[in-house]
């Protein structure tokens, strides 16, 4: 990644700034909008905005962001209206997630937030799932998946770390699914804690 696209994030990040970052390395990869939260050697988290409102938060690779532009100032509209409603400076997930690495950031999101939606857009770039972290082998995780329904799935599935290539969580849908979701056992192994 270039040096400029690092410290476009970097101010980015210190000045609270509205921006759209690109992944043009990622074909048909979705252009997120979002004030930068966090910003590590290998994972970027992005509060996401749209519609005037904070949405949960996006982790991507730091390597796949190419372009970061501003969309806007500390007077444009979405600023104001987060101002107003005590949402800005807009920051970061609670407790903070490391960014060292998608195993930990994936099991700590998990933990944290409940569900996470993860995304491999090199190989679906329209689909997400949606579950739990429940296990983190040394090239892969495990997922137990939550369909729209709110029903869990009976069998946790695979995603590769090389793979994913973007995390959300603590959005709406999310946490509607959580709210929703039938309880399963509390016995089950391998659920984070």
């Amino acid at each position: 990644m270039e040096n400029k696209t690092v410290s476009r994030l970097h101010e980015a990040m210190s000045s609270g700034t509205l921006v759209r970052v690109h992944r043009s390395s990622i074909r048909d990869a979705d252009r997120l909008d979002g004030f930068v939260v966090g910003l590590g050697a290998e994972w970027t988290v992005l509060a996401l905005c749209t519609d005037l409102r904070l949405d949960g938060w996006a982790a991507v690779r730091t390597a796949d962001v190419t372009k970061v532009r501003r969309r806007g100032d500390e007077d444009c509209l979405t600023v104001r209206v987060l101002r107003r409603r005590g949402r800005w400076p807009v920051r970061g997930p609670e407790p903070a997630l490391p960014l060292d690495g998608l195993p930990a950031l994936a099991r700590a999101a998990s933990r944290d937030f409940g569900l996470v939606s993860l995304h491999v857009e090199r190989h679906a770039p329209d689909a997400c799932w949606i579950g739990e972290v429940v296990e983190v082998r040394p090239k892969s995780l495990r997922l137990r998946e939550i369909d729209t329904e709110a029903r869990w799935r009976p069998a946790p599935s695979k995603f590769r770390f090389e793979d994913v290539t973007r995390v959300d969580f603590g959005g709406r849908y999310e946490r509607t699914l959580l709210e929703f979701a039938v309880p399963v056992s509390p016995a089950r192994p391998g659920t984070p804690g």
